[in-house]
């Protein structure tokens, strides 16, 4: 996932050298991380045809070259963004929430609606079929010596009861600025307050590629 956290840094179109776009990713997230890293990727990213070296401004430090996404990388970066067969969700995914929400202030509204709808669907999903295996475990643990199963059960439901009461105010969150933006597509007027409510769809799951 990390090519496509660096070709999001990049999408906007602007030339940037590899610490620009560290620093980048360390505001957005908080999260600092190794120069060493983003150098490695945007080799490969170069090698690849998804990012290319551009002329140094005359006045910048020659020793810093600055990169420009191709359009190759941008059509990678925005499959990327809002393909949900390629989302992992649960306490164990979180990369794939932050990975992605950090790109929702440039993304189309419809993508972001429909990401956070996915994981909160999964998520329920994921929820019942916890519950169920805790249900099972529970009237089998009276023959072991210390029920820890269920107990790891139920601190995977808080986890996953937490991201999605996460999920529904990154929602609301996403909605209340969209609406100040004057964007089309279902958003509400400004001034008008905005509740996000997740869509579950009660039919069956799909299967799984």
């Amino acid at each position: 996932m990390f090519r496509y956290l660096v070709l999001g840094l990049l999408r906007s179109g602007e030339p940037q050298h590899g610490y620009s776009i560290m620093k980048g990713y360390e505001e957005r997230t908080g999260v600092k991380m190794s120069s060493g890293n983003f150098y490695r990727e945007l080799i490969r990213l170069t090698i690849d045809g998804m990012v290319r070296f551009t002329e140094n401004p005359s006045d910048s430090d020659p020793r810093r070259a600055p990169y420009v996404i191709t359009d190759e990388g941008k059509a990678a970066f925005d499959e990327w963004l809002a393909d949900l067969d390629r989302i992992r969700v649960g306490p164990e995914a979180c990369d794939d929430v932050v990975g992605r929400a950090m790109f929702f202030g440039v993304a189309d509204p419809n993508t972001v609606r429909g990401l956070i709808n996915h994981w909160v669907e999964e998520l329920w999903y994921k929820t019942k079929d916890t519950e169920r295996s805790r249900d099972a475990v529970l009237t089998a643990e009276d023959e072991v010596p210390f029920p820890v199963r269920s107990l790891l059960l139920a601190r995977r439901l808080k986890h996953m009861a937490a991201d999605i009461e996460f999920l529904t105010e990154l929602g609301e969150t996403y909605e209340q600025w969209i609406s100040t933006r004057g964007e089309a597509g279902g958003v509400v007027s400004r001034g008008n307050s905005s509740s996000f409510e997740p869509k579950l769809s009660l039919a069956p799951r799909r299967p799984r590629r």
